[in-house]
C-alpha cells in the first residue's frame, strides 16, 4: 500500500522521523493570504505571490510541482496530513482534502501535541509518538472539510461548529471573520501603539493571536495595508 506524508512546510520536513515509512510531499503554499477563486486557480495565485512576496524558487517550483504530486497520487493510497491547529493550516489543508476527495483514499490527521505551539517543538520522538495517535478522517468529515474550503473561498464560512478533525472550528469561524470586520486590523493598530520593532510585534502577535498562524511575511503584507 502506498503512503504520503503530507507536510505544512520545511521546517517540519527537516525533523521528519526518518524511519516513518512513505512518500513526503512539502505544502508550501499560504492560501489565507489572497485569490483563492476556482478559476485559474494556480495562474492568479502565481501573479498575487510574485507580486506580494519575495521568492528565490519560482512558484512552478515551490507549489505547482508539489500540487502535481498530490494530484498524481494513485488510487488507494494512505495519506497523513501534518497540519496545524490555526487557521493559516487549516485553510491549506481544507484546500488538499476538497482536491482529494473525489479520489478512493484513505485519509488520517497528525495532531500537534500543543495546539498553540503547534508542531514547532517537537522533536523525531514526539512526532513520531504523534503520527501514532493520526485519526482517520471518515467520509462525514471529508465533507465537512470540503465544505469549509468551498466556504472559505466564498468569505462565508458556516457549517457544523463542532468535528473530530478540524477540533476548534467555531474559533477559526471567528477568526476568518476577523480578516474583514476590521477586528484584525484594530488588533494590529493595539499592538503598534505599544511598539515600532517589527521582531518585537510579531512576538505579540504570536503570542496574543496565534489562531490565525500568520508568519512574519504574511504580517508585513498585512502591515503594508492596515
Amino acid at each position: 500500500m502506498n503512503v504520503f506524508h503530507i507536510l505544512n512546510g520545511d521546517c517540519l520536513a527537516e525533523k521528519f522521523p526518518k524511519n516513518l515509512h512513505g512518500e513526503i510531499i512539502i505544502w508550501p503554499e499560504a492560501l489565507i493570504d489572497g485569490p483563492v477563486s476556482d478559476d485559474d486557480f494556480f495562474e492568479n495565485r502565481k501573479k498575487f505571490i510574485v507580486e506580494n512576496y519575495d521568492s528565490e524558487r519560482s512558484y512552478e517550483d515551490l507549489v505547482v510541482k508539489e500540487f502535481e504530486k498530490v494530484q498524481s497520487i494513485p488510487e488507494n493510497s494512505v495519506i497523513y496530513f501534518w497540519f496545524e491547529d490555526d487557521l493559516f493550516c487549516q485553510v491549506n489543508f481544507w484546500f488538499l482534502v476538497s482536491s482529494l476527495n473525489s479520489k478512493n483514499l484513505k485519509f488520517f490527521r497528525v495532531f500537534p501535541k500543543d495546539s498553540e505551539k503547534g508542531f514547532a517543538e517537537s522533536d523525531e520522538e514526539d512526532l513520531q509518538e504523534l503520527y501514532h495517535f493520526s485519526k482517520e478522517i471518515k467520509e462525514e468529515e471529508k465533507s465537512l472539510i470540503s465544505n469549509l474550503w468551498k466556504g472559505f473561498q466564498k468569505n462565508n464560512l458556516t457549517g457544523k461548529s463542532s468535528s473530530e478533525i478540524v477540533r476548534n472550528v467555531a474559533e477559526l469561524f471567528v477568526a476568518n471573520e476577523n480578516r474583514f470586520n476590521g477586528n484584525l486590523e484594530n488588533q494590529i493598530k493595539k499592538i503598534q501603539e505599544n511598539t515600532a520593532d517589527f521582531n518585537e510585534f510579531f512576538r505579540i502577535f504570536q503570542q496574543k493571536f496565534s489562531i490565525y498562524g500568520f508568519g512574519d511575511l504574511q504580517l508585513k503584507n498585512l502591515l503594508k495595508r492596515v
